[in-house]
């Protein structure tokens, strides 16, 4: 009989590889064996994951097979050239994720992390290996050095000329000659983003749900369909400004899925832009521009404000924002001058009466719009 050895770290690490090498010779030709390279098992764990059984969604499966090649199968990887069983080992694996997640982030970790899983789960189920070294390590995160936090202030809104000012800020950064296409996509985005929450007053969330099918151009008006109150789900009509705007991006783009899908993945439309890098794209252009205290909220307030200075209604406000109590778009929402009264003639007694009274499930229609000089 052919004589069987293994080397490990450890003895008893070395005796359980030989066992594994003795079971699998005693069962013959198998396709996934304990010496098999961890890309080969890969490919056949993508490939087994790909049928149709597999119970996962074609997005899940692309995200995989994406994270595998990139991180995983690439040159420079740490485990790329490994056994299976020099592989299911919890310091290699460690390292490999604290490596990742250093260079590419916790995302590209977490992910990675899940692919590795898979792979060696599959190789449990086929008998090629006993346990997941996975299971024995925790959460690993991208070490970050931590910058000064940016002082904000949640209770001012911009000026009129203020908002066009970030406006025609974020546009200018769109038109420089050196950069890719890529990078124009995503400051194009990041622009009419910025400008449809200023011209509407949405909230982010809302903003980067409104599909093209929400919008008549035409007619000038979007559906919102808000879920956070029951005065979210409204009907807005747009400045003008902001509809040619809109219907430039709709020539460019093309009129499928969401408006405001992820800017860095070409040709998908229903793919959702993050919230917390859209975000961090409006708060970089706060900063650009000048106004580092300002938040995407900040749009919201501003709306509000420049509405009330403009003498409209409290009640009519709060349909423009999707709330039901326009006695907290009073006190929260409208830009605070704390060096002056600036509502106006029309006194809080008079506009609390004209509260507005809405029915249920049914989108209210807002006719006031925010214009731009």
């Amino acid at each position: 009989m052919k004589e069987v050895s293994r080397f490990a770290a450890t003895k008893r690490a070395a005796i359980q590889a030989v066992g594994e090498a003795l079971a699998e010779r005693d069962r013959g030709h198998v396709e996934m064996t304990s010496g098999m390279k961890l890309a080969a098992a890969g490919e056949l764990w993508l490939a087994q994951i790909r049928r149709t059984d597999s119970g996962l969604s074609a997005r899940t499966i692309l995200d995989y097979g994406r994270t595998f090649a990139r991180y995983i199968d690439v040159p420079g990887s740490s485990i790329r050239g490994l056994t299976l069983a020099q592989v299911n080992d919890p310091q290699r694996l460690r390292t490999f994720l604290q490596t990742v997640a250093d260079k590419h982030g916790t995302g590209a970790s977490k992910m990675s992390r899940s692919v590795l899983s898979g792979i060696l789960a599959f190789a449990i189920d086929n008998g090629t290996l006993t346990t997941n070294a996975l299971r024995q390590i925790r959460a690993v995160k991208a070490q970050v050095v931590k910058t000064p936090v940016r002082e904000r202030d949640t209770t001012r809104a911009l000026t009129k000329d203020e908002r066009d000012h970030v406006i025609a800020y974020a546009d200018k950064l769109t038109l420089s000659e050196t950069i890719n296409p890529r990078t124009r996509r995503k400051r194009e985005a990041v622009a009419d983003l910025m400008a449809f929450m200023a011209g509407t007053g949405v909230r982010i969330n809302e903003a980067r749900a409104v599909r093209w099918d929400d919008f008549d151009l035409e007619a000038g008006t979007v559906h919102v369909r808000g879920t956070k109150t029951r005065g979210s789900d409204r009907r807005l009509n747009l400045p003008s400004w902001l509809t040619e705007r809109l219907k430039a991006r709709a020539e460019r783009l093309g009129t499928d899925g969401l408006v405001f899908s992820s800017p860095h993945h070409l040709n998908e439309p229903e793919r959702v832009w993050d919230q917390s890098n859209s975000a961090k794209a409006l708060a970089r252009i706060f900063i650009g521009s000048g106004f580092p205290w300002a938040t995407p909220h900040t749009l919201r307030r501003t709306v509000a404000t420049i509405l009330d200075q403009s003498g409209v209604p409290i009640a009519k406000i709060a349909d423009q924002l999707g709330h039901t109590d326009p006695a907290m778009t009073a006190r929260v929402y409208l830009g605070r001058d704390l060096m002056g009264f600036t509502w106006g003639a029309t006194s809080w007694a008079t506009r609390r009466r004209s509260r507005r009274t809405s029915d249920a499930g049914t989108p209210k229609q807002v006719t006031i719009q925010v214009t731009r000089a």
